[in-house]
This record gives structure tokens, sequence and C-alpha cells, in this order.
């Protein structure tokens, strides 16, 4: 593929995301064709069919957008010139925080994440990692200050996730959206960082 058909795949991709998007935003998942989204892209069926095989295909290119966004979210957590301990906090309320943004922003596109998540797609466990490498280089900022002694910030960064998968996870943070999560999820996570070991 030439450089101008790979920009223009690029593009036409992007098109036919961004109609989807719009689609199941006013419409719903189930009420939303294949056709539809043609139709409002200005091209065949068959040419949507080229780039996503159904709107499950769809769905998991938006879900996995979404997740990038999130991700780099918690990048901007990493790189705060605050503390290994101040940052770990900021990690999960910052991923909290964004995704009940994204709920109420808008709860029928979220709740196609949500799906998506439910399914157990592959790219929800590449994201989850991707997570996990973030948490470790905190963690392992924080060794190298001397604010901690962890000698797995891997096994770390997975406890830290199952400690507090009811604040990030999209399904849990719609389900227990009439609590006061945000404060939960500081008192975990100091919770969670005194237990960890020191040199002192």
């Amino acid at each position: 593929m030439s450089a101008k058909e790979s920009t223009y795949a690029r593009a036409t991709r992007a098109r036919i995301l961004a109609a989807a998007e719009r689609r199941f935003k006013h419409y719903g998942f189930a009420k939303t064709t294949i056709v539809d989204i043609a139709n409002d892209c200005a091209m065949s069926h068959a040419n949507v069919y080229r780039f996503f095989r159904n709107k499950t295909e769809l769905v998991d290119a938006i879900a996995e957008d979404w997740l990038g966004k999130s991700e780099r979210v918690c990048r901007d957590v990493l790189r705060r010139n605050v503390s290994a301990k101040q940052r770990l906090v900021d990690f999960v309320i910052e991923l909290h925080r964004w995704k009940r943004r994204e709920q109420l922003r808008d709860g029928r596109v979220y709740e196609l994440l949500a799906m998506a998540s439910h399914e157990g797609r592959p790219f929800i466990a590449v994201h989850l990692r991707t997570l996990a490498d973030i948490l470790v280089e905190i963690i392992e900022d924080g060794n190298r200050a001397g604010e901690f002694t962890v000698g797995d910030p891997r096994s770390t960064a997975q406890v830290i996730q199952d400690a507090t998968v009811k604040f990030c996870d999209p399904r849990l943070v719609a389900q227990y959206q009439s609590e006061p999560l945000e404060a939960q999820a500081e008192n975990v996570m100091h919770m969670l960082i005194a237990g960890l070991p020191t040199s002192t």
C-alpha cells in the first residue's frame, strides 16, 4: 500500500468510526445498521465492510480509542513533579474521574464501552497491561527516591489494580455511582501505600 493509499485508508476508517459513534449515541447499538453508517459516510455498505466486518468491530475500535485517551490521563500523572506516593494516589483518582466524566457526558456510548469490557476483548488485556506498566514506573521512581523498597514492582502494581477495580472498571463506576467513590478510592490508596515496604 502506498503512502497516499495508506493516508486515504486511515481517513476513511476515521470517518466510519465517527459516523458509527454518532449513530450509537443517537439511536443505540441495536437500532444502528451498517447501511445507516455507510449512508452517513456517503459510501456503499460494502466499503464499510472493507474496514469492519460487523458492528461489534466498530464498538471495539471506539472502545480502544476511548481507552487510549484514559491511558494518556495516566501518563500525565506519571510525569507530575510530585512524590511517587502522591502519584500513586493521583493515578487512581484521575482515572476514576475521567471515567466518571465520560459516563456523565454520554451514557449510551459508555454502555457500549462497558459491554466491550465485559466481553473480555483482547485489547482490554493490553490496556490493563499498559496501566500496570505506568504503575510500575511510578513505583520504581519511588524506590529510586527512597520512598519505598518494593522488591517486586510488577506484583505490587497488580495488587493496586485488583484493589481499585471498583473505581476504574466502567461497569462498576456506573453500578456504584451513588456512592462516594472518589473518597473511597483515596482511602484505599492511602492504606495500600502505608503497607508498602520502606527502608526505615
